[in-house]
């Protein structure tokens, strides 16, 4: 059976969306497993391949990927840690070979043995019911975070069980011989109100998830951050290893001029061939991936790479694909997320142990999952905020703090936060006028703990009087220099506490004449047009501040002006 690249068929859409439901099984026939063991497999592999290899304990994994010299990808697999020093990858066939021929070409006297599973089944359980599904096949399943792994018995043979996401939904990876596995799993469908995922089904659920597949989405001429699978792929804090400088590089000083990206069609529409050019305007602007007709979201879908000028998220397109003329809606993969997904609180805590364990990129995207998850979870803002802080991302920062202080208005460690960071993009007077909030904040706190009386109105008054002295300050500065943007958005954010919506807009205006790639300005201009009742106006400030923000990688902005768009 071979992978499709265009799925429309209807029995094909309906078993997805059964997966949904309750859960598919299915065969990898497609996929193979290599054995990577010997006393010199973990410095080797350290040094060679993209992810953190010596932070994996037994029992876990990652996603990771092998490079040429200018990141040009290899393969992309899953690492698993059997013990200290053996590892399982797991890949695709053609992608796993290319993988393996890429990590041994620089082998040399290391001691170690890359060995294929032969004789080995892989087979696979996904969606919401899966677990529930190994659960009776095992009589037991230990709790088992993504790409980890442990060992169980099916009439007493050992089958090795991979905690693995391929279509978005909760899923497992199960090897073992197959006149073992086949004749149980093949009858779960039928047993437990599930469906049989041929490959099809699987790629309508993996389009679907975002997931694209080496040979039809990308290959050896692309480099990694293009797919957007360095996200997870890839350590920034493990050092050196092959093609680190140019993802490194990429990574500092900005964005591919291509990248993988979402086209939602218009409901109706045909599917575009696989690799048919994007026009708009007559130019070329991107390329056409995997496609489906996706019974999920009740319209066709294409995964497609983008140009940096078309790929900001929630922008409608006219194109020309094959020349036929197409309505799209551009969007961040992946189209689908699980609804099974993890609480707010759980979210944070992973964040925050991938932070501790030195995963700053998977912990900066767990913490904005569990903020999207709960908008109220303070504790996210505040720790999202410190570790971009950490890439010198401070207008970002900024913004997480005050969203803290709009939670929480006499947050100590926001106000202390806030101090740092003006302090360091050399706003002296912010910085001083926050630390002094945060002694007023602390000293707050202590009288309330010590049941002293605090009167909320003369605080309020204090708070109008010292917005008012942070007024003054910003029209002097203005005075010497009216064109400064550093100036002027102070004084828009000042006449925003105020209220004073309508007077704010001149000066977010030309804080953005003054640095047109300012994302937070195009938030907070948006806003003040909010506050003043110009919604039409405020919409073409949001569609150009995404734009700003998708082209510099600011997240933050990005996605509340994109929420702030949609609500308008």
């Amino acid at each position: 059976m071979q992978r499709v690249t265009n799925v429309a068929d209807s029995s094909v859409q309906e078993a997805a969306l059964q997966v949904r439901a309750t859960f598919g099984a299915g065969n990898l026939c497609d996929w193979a497993a290599y054995r990577i063991e010997g006393p010199d497999a973990e410095a080797f592999l350290q040094n060679r391949v993209s992810n953190d290899v010596k932070a994996l304990q037994p029992g876990a994994g990652q996603l990771n990927a092998s490079l040429d010299r200018q990141a040009h990808i290899e393969g992309v697999f899953s690492l698993h840690r059997l013990s200290a020093n053996a590892f399982l990858l797991l890949a695709p066939k053609a992608e796993a070979e290319s993988a393996i021929r890429g990590i041994l070409r620089f082998k040399i006297l290391e001691r170690f043995e890359v060995v294929k599973e032969e004789g080995l089944s892989i087979w696979t359980i996904q969606g919401p019911k899966s677990a529930e599904c190994l659960t009776d096949l095992f009589g037991e399943l230990p709790a088992l975070k993504l790409h980890a792994h442990c060992q169980l018995h099916l009439k007493d043979t050992p089958i090795r069980v991979i905690a693995r996401s391929l279509t978005g939904e909760t899923g497992f990876l199960l090897l073992g011989p197959d006149h073992v596995l086949e004749p149980v799993i093949s009858a779960l469908p039928t047993n437990k109100n599930g469906v049989w995922m041929s490959l099809e089904v699987l790629d309508v659920l993996r389009i679907e998830a975002g997931i694209p597949f080496f040979g039809i989405d990308y290959d050896e001429t692309m480099l990694l951050p293009e797919t957007g699978l360095e996200r997870e792929a890839v350590s920034y804090s493990k050092g050196c290893y092959l093609g680190q400088e140019t993802v490194a590089r990429i990574k500092t000083y900005g964005m591919v001029q291509k990248a993988l990206a979402g086209l939602l069609l218009e409901p109706g529409s045909t599917l575009p061939p696989r690799d048919a050019e994007i026009l708009l305007d007559g130019k070329a602007v991107g390329v056409v991936k995997s496609g489906t007709e996706s019974s999920t979201l009740n319209r066709p879908i294409v995964m497609a790479y983008l140009g940096k000028s078309v790929r900001s998220p929630g922008k409608t397109l006219d194109l020309e694909i094959n020349g036929q003329p197409y309505k799209a809606h551009v969007a961040l993969l992946p189209f689908y997320e699980s609804k099974l997904q993890k609480n707010g609180a759980e979210l944070l805590q992973e964040g925050l142990k991938l932070f501790s364990d030195g995963y700053d990129e998977q912990a900066i995207m767990t913490l904005e999952k569990a903020i999207q998850m709960e908008p109220t979870l303070i504790e996210a803002y505040e720790a999202l905020g410190v570790i971009l802080s950490r890439y010198e991302r401070f207008t970002e920062a900024i913004a997480l703090m005050n969203k803290v202080l709009e939670l929480d208005p006499e947050h100590v460690l926001a106000h202390t936060n806030l101090s740092v960071f003006y302090m360091k993009l050399g706003n002296k007077e912010k910085a001083e006028e926050e630390k002094a909030k945060a002694t007023m904040a602390a000293f707050s706190k202590k009288a309330k703990e010590a049941g002293l009386f605090f009167d909320p109105e003369a605080e309020r008054r204090k708070k109008e009087a010292a917005l008012q002295e942070r007024l003054a300050m910003f029209q002097e500065a203005l005075k010497y220099n009216p064109q400064d943007a550093l100036g002027n958005f102070g004084l828009g954010s000042v006449l925003m506490e105020l209220h004073r919506y309508e007077e704010a807009i001149a000066p977010f205006e030309k804080a953005i004449q003054a640095q047109p790639k300012h994302s937070a300005a195009y938030l907070s201009l948006g806003k003040a047009l909010e506050g003043a009742k110009q919604p039409e106006q405020a919409k073409e400030i949001y569609q150009k501040g995404i734009e700003i923000a998708a082209a510099k990688g600011d997240l933050m902005p990005l996605k509340e002006m994109q929420q702030r768009l949609e609500n308008l």
